[in-house]
């Protein structure tokens, strides 16, 4: 259990060093496509929190804020 308890906490580490990366790309630099491999990348993390989620029987609805 620790360790998934570990994960869940790399995750929300990981997602929230892609959030800056995203607003950085969508208001400084200005570069689409990788705002977009970002969000991608977000996705696929915030898809396996609630994977990871569902071992402390807590299910989860994210709704992705639009770039």
């Amino acid at each position: 259990m620790n360790e998934t308890i570990n994960r869940i906490s790399d995750i929300l580490e990981q997602v929230d060093k892609l959030n800056n990366m995203v607003d950085y790309h969508k208001n400084e630099s200005k570069e689409l496509s990788m705002m977009r491999q970002y969000q991608a990348m977000r996705s696929e993390f915030l898809e396996e929190l609630k994977t990871l989620l569902t071992n402390f029987h807590i299910s989860v609805k994210i709704d992705e804020v639009a770039a």
